[in-house]
């Protein structure tokens, strides 16, 4: 009796292990959907179905769980905040379903799905033709790119990978690729900027420049450079005139003279060679930053993410080591 007992307590647990609470995981695809497109009418045309029998499989999987995944208005559809975690854990295991039912098939599912990419400013001419071949050799994933120059919090915020430049990473549960290192941002301004404001000699004559920052700062900005071919760093707090959020307006600033700034070798070298753009304190360069991708760490690396990483890591890497031309310095 008692061995009984033991027994059914044993396969209780056992079932309880294997709990899915979920009758049909289309119900699972419509509510990830809902979350991310967060309209029901895209998911139901995206899932071939009517938009009330959508909203019914939603409801039926907020009724297994005993929670509200999805604040429904007249004009949108909001995730809970209990809707947000489950999003994020289902998105494993909808991944897995995937490649688990490709394998059993015999055939390799191409990567497909909603990728989301969150850049900083400033590597558009670089990531643009990159991602354009991308989007080409995979064309089931479907690539939202966010540039913004502050910090997402990646899992709150549902993104897949980041393309960060730093020069030291915090601590993270995130997995971290390193790409390669940027050592190319220089000191411009425009001619015109120059003929009324003596050029900078010293580092510390910044701090009487007009100085356009790029990203979200406060009314001052510490700058620190190094000497070329030499270890001597100064570093001085230098007062923001203008701050955009994207570097390429904030070339067009500095192109209209409205002072000097530290932009990406990238973004300004043909301007440079053309005479448009001077560089300021040449014998001084900024310190240097990795360039990492971060995606979340776990078991199972979604393939999306895997062949998303491998593709722009090799791609950046290639552009990254070639030889960049010498800047055309003030006469």
């Amino acid at each position: 009796m008692l061995r009984k007992i033991g027994h059914d307590v044993e396969m209780r647990a056992n079932i309880a292990d294997y709990e899915t609470l979920v009758g049909d995981l289309h119900d699972l695809r419509a509510f990830a959907l809902a979350s991310d497109l967060r309209s029901l009418t895209a998911v139901a045309k995206l899932m071939g179905e009517s938009k009330s029998t959508t909203s019914r499989r939603i409801t039926r999987l907020e009724g297994a769980l005993g929670v509200a995944l999805l604040r429904r208005t007249p004009r949108a559809v909001e995730t809970t905040d209990d809707g947000v975690l489950y999003r994020l854990r289902i998105a494993e295991v909808l991944e897995l379903m995937g490649d688990a039912n490709a394998a059993i098939r015999g055939a390799r599912v191409a990567p497909a799905g909603q990728l989301r990419v969150t850049v900083p400013p400033g590597f558009g001419d670089v990531l643009a033709p990159v991602l354009a071949r991308f989007s080409e050799e995979f064309p089931k994933i479907v690539l939202v790119v966010d540039v913004t120059a502050r910090r997402v919090d990646i899992e709150a915020e549902h993104f897949d990978v980041a393309l960060r430049a730093t020069s030291k990473l915090g601590d993270s549960s995130l997995v971290a690729v390193r790409v390669g290192k940027q050592d190319d941002r220089t000191l411009v301004a425009a001619p015109s900027y120059l003929k009324v404001h003596a050029a900078p000699r010293r580092v510390q004559d910044l701090a009487s420049h007009r100085i356009v920052m790029v990203g979200d700062v406060g009314t001052t900005w510490s700058i620190e450079l190094t000497r070329i071919g030499g270890t001597e760093q100064v570093s001085v707090a230098l007062p923001t005139a203008i701050a955009a959020s994207d570097v390429g307006f904030a070339k067009e600033l500095v192109l209209a003279g409205a002072g000097v700034a530290m932009l990406p070798r990238l973004s300004t070298d043909a301007a440079l060679e053309a005479g448009a753009l001077v560089h300021v304190l040449p014998s001084y360069a900024a310190p240097s930053v990795n360039l990492y991708l971060l995606h979340r760490a776990g078991r199972f690396v979604p393939p999306k993410v895997r062949v998303f990483v491998d593709f722009v890591r090799a791609a950046l890497e290639r552009v990254l080591t070639q030889k960049v031309r010498r800047p055309r310095t003030r006469p």
